[in-house]
C-alpha cells in the first residue's frame, strides 16, 4: 500500500502561491497522486537516469516509455548496464524547461528512486518482444518500415519505490509517494 508524505510548506512559498493566485493542493489518496505522476510522465520524454557502482555515480539522459508509473528505457548498451549488474538501485529525475523564466513557481520536476531490472532481447526474446508490443514500439517501427537491427537491445525496467513531485503552478509542493 502506497502512502503520501506532505511536507509543511514554508511561509514564503505560501505567500508566493497566494500572490500568484495558486491554491496549494492536498491529495485525497495515493491514487490521485499516481494520476498526477502519470500525467507528468506523459508530458515529457527525457529523464536523467542515475546508476552507481563502487561509489561512482553515473547520470545518463535517456528517452523513456511507461506503463502507469513503471518506466522503461530502451538502450543498446553503455556503462549503465555494468552498474546495474552490481547495483540495481537507481534514481531518475525529469524536469520541465522554464524557458528563461525565473522563480520557484516555474519549476516543475519529478524525482524517483526505484529498483531496476534488465530485459534483454538476446536472453529473454519472448519477454522483450511482448514488451515491445505492449509499449506500441513494434507498431511504430512497422509503420516506419524499420526493422530492429540484430543487436542485443535491452530494456531497463524501473519500478518506483519513492517519488516526489514539485509543480507549484498546479499547487503541488514536494509531495512524496512511498510504496
Amino acid at each position: 500500500m502506497a502512502r503520501l508524505t506532505v511536507p509543511k510548506v514554508p511561509a514564503f512559498v505560501q505567500e508566493l502561491c497566494r500572490g500568484a493566485g495558486v491554491r496549494l493542493r492536498t491529495f485525497k489518496s495515493a491514487e490521485e497522486f499516481e494520476r498526477e505522476v502519470i500525467k507528468f510522465l506523459k508530458a515529457h520524454d527525457i529523464l536523467y537516469l542515475s546508476t552507481s557502482r563502487n561509489d561512482a555515480p553515473r547520470c545518463t539522459p535517456v528517452g523513456y516509455f511507461h506503463t502507469g508509473m513503471t518506466v522503461y528505457v530502451l538502450s543498446e548498451g553503455g556503462g549503465k548496464f555494468a552498474n546495474l549488474k552490481v547495483n540495481p538501485k537507481v534514481s531518475y529525475a525529469i524536469a520541465s524547461r522554464i524557458d528563461g523564466r525565473m522563480g520557484i513557481l516555474e519549476v516543475r520536476g519529478l524525482q524517483c528512486r526505484g529498483q531496476a531490472s534488465v530485459i534483454s532481447m538476446k536472453a529473454e526474446p519472448e519477454k522483450f518482444f511482448r514488451l515491445m508490443d505492449e509499449l506500441g514500439l513494434t507498431e511504430r517501427l512497422k509503420k516506419r518500415g524499420v526493422k530492429l537491427p540484430q543487436f542485443n537491445y535491452r530494456f531497463i525496467k524501473i519500478v518506483p519505490r519513492t517519488m516526489r513531485i514539485l509543480n507549484l503552478r498546479e499547487g503541488i509542493y514536494n509531495v512524496t509517494w512511498t510504496k
